[in-house]
């Protein structure tokens, strides 16, 4: 194997990785309401908000130093990434309201989780699309990509 011969290919690695968060949240939106989809929807935002922060601090800084050509397309996923933060803070203070999300007195989560998770998905989607569209061909040809990514 030569020097320019990649190990691993970092988009189609991204893409795994986002089809998980797409898988959980397919999950998360089709689990019953109650103590269960607190915690899980809680460590799904856990997870995605780490995520976000490592391209943000780490991934999209170091492409645009080699890539200056995708300035514009960094700053619009930025921006997709605080739209989505926006969402998962919304349905954090849903599931916290009364202590356990619990509005409705019948010891379930309210209908507005549910309508926040919706939301949350058709964002997340399309800014997951829409990242993998952009970015997996450059990233399939880097050969390393900054620590802690």
């Amino acid at each position: 194997m030569t020097d320019q011969q990649r190990l691993v290919a970092w988009g189609d690695e991204l893409i795994k990785l986002h089809d998980g968060f797409r898988r959980d949240l397919a999950e998360l939106r089709r689990s019953p309401r109650g103590a269960d989809l607190r915690t899980h929807c809680l460590a799904f935002c856990d997870a995605l908000h780490l995520h976000h922060e490592g391209e943000d601090r780490r991934l999209f800084p170091h492409l645009a130093d080699e890539h200056p050509e995708l300035a514009e397309v960094l700053a619009t996923l930025r921006a997709e990434h605080q739209v989505v933060a926006r969402l998962m803070e919304r349905v954090r203070r849903l599931l916290s309201e009364d202590g356990d999300g619990d509005r409705d007195g019948g010891g379930g989560v309210g209908p507005d989780v549910g309508q926040e998770l919706d939301r949350l998905a058709a964002e997340l989607e399309a800014h997951l699309d829409h990242e993998e569209e952009q970015l997996v061909p450059v990233l399939n040809r880097l050969l390393d990509l900054p620590d802690d990514v």
